[in-house]
């Protein structure tokens, strides 16, 4: 079991790390802490999907298009200005590179505002990480195994 976390921010990045590092060995059998790739910004999951085939994929959808590496936590302000709309523009590169993966978009715009956009399978509150993963899994269960 392959799984990419594509979240930029730290915070959601920790709480969404410490739900697959605990909920997933329960839910998918073979997966290790050591089984997930993590992409900060565009380019880097744009990357990963493109060299790897991966089972399931949590996606974030505001994220920065290049690394910008240690800005959040230097100028908060200047990282914010460098956010786009761009992660669930990767869907059909998933769709085309792991077209059986499952994808959890992770975003917390409105559906209104992702409207224009390609629609990942399932939705993920990050503020509820441990409780919408392990409720998710539970009904992904037999597709991730």
């Amino acid at each position: 079991m392959k799984l990419l976390l594509v979240e930029d921010q730290g915070p959601p990045l920790r709480a969404l790390e410490g739900a697959i590092k605990a909920i997933l060995p329960k839910y998918c059998s073979g997966f290790s802490p050591q089984d997930y790739d993590v992409a900060r910004c565009y380019a880097k999951a744009e990357e990963l999907i493109s060299s790897h085939s991966y089972d399931l994929i949590l996606l974030d959808h505001r994220m920065p298009c290049q690394d910008t590496g240690e800005l959040e936590t230097e100028d908060f302000n200047a990282f914010c200005s460098r956010l786009e709309n761009i992660g669930y523009g990767l869907i059909p590169l998933i769709k085309e590179k792991s077209p059986s993966a499952v994808i959890i978009g992770t975003s917390s715009l409105s559906a209104g505002e992702l409207r224009r956009f390609s629609q990942p399978d399932y939705q993920l509150d990050k503020c509820m990480a441990f409780q919408g993963l392990e409720s998710l899994l539970t009904k992904l269960r037999d597709k991730l195994n």
